[in-house]
């Protein structure tokens, strides 16, 4: 018997057209290195020997448990065991119907796919509205996000694709998720969804065929990564990058836990630029962000914080950067004038949670009709009950005190452009 998977076979460091192909695990995928080839299975698919399965190269699968809350999959429990005992990773997803409660179909999910550490987070399958406007089915998808983040401690992963998300939630910012990017293309990457700007899974075919499985629709997977990182994924869950200690810290820009995005071309980094440097880039008046900066946070101890940013005068010339905040659970928007302080200035009292899921961003679509410049550098936490730290227009040079100890470092997800794909068929 031949072990076979069909995927599309992309040449290593390059975006070319791809060929259809029947290989092994020597394919690469969108200039990364070898493909780690997944599958997502549900009823649709006749019959699974896993282990024939993970012997043709499947390393991991998504299997569905219910379409929202009234229809069980009849074969998940059978599947979901069998992916286990053959060494598959594997993660559960759930069709999500918008018209229900949320809440009432991720604790559905949750009764009936326990997750255990190993296995790769559950997944919000978004495709339908069920007759509701953008804003209510966004409001849903944020409440099932929330629901399952805080019953099982990590973030879990949307589906998502680009004509689907914008039409189905206006373009929701649920970039703390990573993104299943659904994408059936001659092109060798996948295009996604902003806010979006990396991938972690892309499905790129309903047509697959792989040794031990029956099935007329079998959606084929790669992960955007080694094996190594996936089981790392999925062992360590979502480690944070670094941990904000009780007694407050700084995270500049230099650090783990902050992503510039963006096209590459427009995000100066400047070297020499104060300590480790700074990122800065011209503001537009689009109303999406092209180019951002976001410092991701964990802290060890909840309470209130003041807040301070870095903001170099050689280098910062907007006067209205928008800083969004998400902290404890909430949402703000905080916008001040760059060129108000050479050095920190205060950016506001902030209560944050203990532990990660928090962030700050910062865009470039100011509305700013002139081009100025917007500045990302470090950004200052401390503790009020304390007492300690400086107040705004502190001269002190930006990485004095404590700062963000990096406790494990995040992957780096390839960085794609945007042109995606309804899925056809998932129900």
């Amino acid at each position: 018997m031949v072990n076979r998977i069909v995927v599309p076979l992309v040449l290593l460091g390059a975006c070319t057209e791809p060929q259809l192909t029947t290989i092994d695990q020597n394919a690469t995928v969108c200039g990364g290195g070898s493909t780690v080839n997944g599958m997502d299975v549900s009823y649709y698919d006749d019959s699974v020997d896993w282990n024939a399965a993970h012997a043709a190269g499947i390393d991991f699968a998504f299997i569905r448990v219910t379409d929202g809350t009234q229809y069980k999959d009849p074969k998940f429990a059978a599947y979901w065991q069998g992916a286990k005992d053959a060494g598959v990773l594997r993660g559960a997803y759930q069709f999500f119907r918008p018209a229900e409660d949320p809440i009432a179909q991720a604790d559905l999910l949750l009764s009936l796919a326990p997750y255990q550490a190993g296995d790769l987070p559950p997944v919000l399958d978004v495709e339908v509205n069920g007759g509701l406007t953008t804003a209510q089915v966004t409001a849903g998808v944020h409440a099932w996000v929330d629901h399952v983040t805080a019953a099982i401690g990590r973030v879990p992963i949307v589906y998502a694709g680009l004509y689907s998300w914008p039409t189905l939630t206006g373009g929701a910012d649920l970039t703390s998720s990573p993104l299943w990017i659904a994408q059936y293309t001659s092109a060798a990457c996948p295009n996604i969804p902003t806010p979006w700007t990396q991938w972690m899974f892309w499905q790129h075919s309903d047509t697959g065929m792989v040794d031990g499985v029956v099935s007329s629709q079998l959606d084929l997977n790669v992960f955007n990564g080694t094996l190594g990182q996936l089981q790392q994924f999925a062992a360590a869950g979502d480690a944070p990058c670094g941990t904000i200690a009780a007694d407050g810290g700084i995270v500049d820009d230099s650090d783990a836990c902050f992503t510039p995005g963006g096209p590459s071309q427009y995000m100066r980094h400047v070297a020499d630029a104060g300590d480790n440097g700074l990122y800065w880039t011209h503001t537009t008046t689009a109303a999406a962000e092209a180019n951002y900066g976001q410092w991701n946070l964990s802290f060890a101890a909840a309470g209130t914080y003041r807040v301070e940013v870095y903001t170099a005068a050689a280098y910062a010339t907007s006067h209205a950067a928008a800083y969004l905040v998400q902290a404890n659970g909430a949402q703000q928007s905080i916008t001040i004038d760059q060129t108000a302080a050479d050095g920190w200035q205060p950016l506001g009292e902030i209560a944050f949670a203990a532990g990660g899921d928090q962030w700050i961003n910062l865009g470039d679509n100011t509305g700013e009709a002139t081009q100025e410049q917007v500045v990302f550098d470090a950004i200052r936490f401390t503790p009020l009950d304390t007492g300690a730290g400086s107040g705004s227009g502190d001269p002190t040079p930006k990485h004095e005190g404590s700062g963000c100890a990096t406790t494990n470092p995040s992957s780096a997800w390839l960085v794609l452009a945007a042109l995606g794909l309804v899925r056809r068929r998932r129900r």
